[in-house]
């Protein structure tokens, strides 16, 4: 069954499978998919053409040297005063959640693989990938076509130069640019 709260526009087209809570003042525009068990909470906008929830993209070798695919049983949870703009993918966790923290913005073209973690306040730009298991921190900026190598953290307030490719993690109030992401310097914590 799929709960849906009160005030909920819900566009042309959309799909929302079993098991998904929508809760308040949600806005789910024309074309999106919302995969099984996805919970979004109160106030979230989710543009048009997205699929949230879809299996992620996590293969191994058998004894054959086949791939398999490893089975995505986790889900993705949207807390309260997300913004999620069009064409965008959020992957489902292999185990667990992948999570969207409060008053976190995500714009066009984006994709979030399984397991990763964006914490409160956070923004991440069109064209942006952040691969499996990476975690961002509080107040943290990621710019257009930024790409993150699994399983790295990204520090809280940090920002992630335009077209960065980052392989190292990067610490709170950091500014990293370039391929590979480099340090350019780091912030006054005081604000």
């Amino acid at each position: 069954s799929v709960k849906i709260g009160h005030n909920v526009y819900i566009g042309h087209n959309v799909v929302i499978e079993k098991n998904c809570i929508v809760g308040d003042n949600t806005v789910i525009l024309h074309n999106t998919v919302i995969m099984s068990n996805t919970i979004i909470k109160n106030d979230v906008v989710i543009g048009s053409n997205n699929t949230i929830g879809g299996k992620g993209f996590g293969y191994e070798k058998n004894k054959h040297g086949e791939f398999e695919l490893i089975p995505h049983i986790g889900n993705v949870l949207i807390e309260n005063n997300v913004d999620i703009g069009n064409n965008t993918c959020i992957d489902r966790a292999v185990l667990g959640s992948t999570s969207i923290g409060e008053n976190v913005k995500i714009d066009n073209l984006v994709h979030i693989a399984h397991g990763v973690v964006i914490e409160k306040n956070s923004v991440v730009i069109a064209n942006s990938m952040v691969a499996g298991s990476v975690k961002i921190g509080q107040n943290s900026w990621i710019a257009p076509s930024s790409s993150i190598l699994n399983k790295r953290n990204i520090g809280e307030n940090a920002l992630v130069g335009l077209g960065a490719v980052v392989t190292k993690n990067v610490e709170d109030y950091s500014i990293v640019a370039g391929n590979p992401a480099k340090l350019l310097r780091k912030m006054n914590q005081d604000g």
